[in-house]
């Protein structure tokens, strides 16, 4: 038996989504404009198909809906040569996702005996399938493309083992300055805001590119770092997160990609009188003068923001 054309399609579409799990509805609503004759329970017959092959995965949400996320199709080829043991630990490694899971912790709830487990875990690693991780001297397994959730933190706060703070707060500054400058119009009252319609609010993407372009630090900084330094600023309340659809969701994205996620600086009375955001152009000069000067022993603060008189 081999996965029909229809199939692939549905398959594209949910992978073309990105990496997240995504609602059933919405599934039907964008093969529906692929396949625009696609019925509801063609469609999940077409998902069950998928299942089979191994082409995607399935979770239940508390209130009974059903989530799909997409593996890649050399992904699924390399599962079909799974035994049965080997596909439930790999299943339970997979849904560990960032976390990772410990050996011991496989077997007790698989309950499949040391050696087979042992065993298992070999041949998932030789296919490239898994890897074993060890963070904080605890050996842990999880998805051979997937980060350890710890591990941007940890590049992050530490350097040579000790807290680093300047990274942080650094990437904060540029991250609210570059947020914050978009947020608002220029040279206008201190009250003003754009026009509904203003399409130049930044998406998680348009951060991480300022920053990368930035150098603001030796690591390479990727998506996950600006993501959760992003996380840090909503909950200090100098941001918020909105879907471009205009609805507010600090919490969760539900399923939506982050293409749709917009971010806005927050503006407080206060700060009019008396503290002024540094211009992002004049903070991408001070950190980038200061990355190339610093070193791990001697690196000092960077000020948020500059007091007016």
């Amino acid at each position: 038996m081999e996965v029909t054309e229809e199939e692939w399609t549905v398959h594209d579409v949910i992978i073309g989504q990105g990496q997240g799990f995504i609602d059933e509805i919405k599934i039907h609503e964008l093969v529906e404009e692929v396949l625009p004759d696609t019925t509801w329970t063609q469609l999940q017959e077409i998902l069950n198909s998928l299942l089979s092959f191994g082409l995607v995965r399935k979770r239940q949400t508390h209130d009974e809906r059903f989530l799909y996320q997409a593996r890649t199709k050399e992904i699924a080829k390399k599962l079909q040569y799974l035994d049965d043991q080997e596909y439930e630990i790999y299943e339970l490694i997979e849904n560990s996702e960032r976390k990772g899971i410990a050996k011991s912790d496989i077997q007790k709830q698989t309950k499949i005996v040391q050696s087979v487990v042992e065993n298992c875990l070999k041949i998932m690693q030789d296919r490239k399938l898994i890897k074993e991780v060890k963070p904080k001297n605890k050996k842990l397994y999880m998805l051979f493309d997937v980060k350890p959730a710890d591990e941007s933190l940890s590049r992050l706060l530490y350097t040579n083992g000790e807290p680093d703070t300047v990274v942080v707060e650094a990437l904060k500054t540029l991250c609210y300055s570059f947020i914050y400058h978009r947020s608002f119009p220029k040279d206008m009252d201190t009250d003003a805001i754009f026009q509904p319609g203003y399409s130049g609010y930044p998406t998680l993407a348009k951060v991480v590119q300022c920053v990368q372009e930035t150098k603001v630090t030796e690591l390479e900084i990727e998506e996950a770092d600006i993501r959760q330094i992003l996380e840090v600023l909503i909950h200090e309340g100098k941001i918020v997160k909105r879907f471009s659809g205009g609805l507010s969701d600090q919490n969760n994205n539900d399923g939506r990609h982050d293409s749709q996620v917009i971010y806005i600086a927050k503006k407080s009375r206060s700060m009019n009188n008396a503290w002024t955001p540094t211009p992002c152009a004049n903070v991408l000069k001070s950190i980038s003068k200061m990355s190339a000067q610093r070193t791990a022993k001697s690196l000092q603060p960077i000020a948020c923001f500059s007091l007016n008189g």
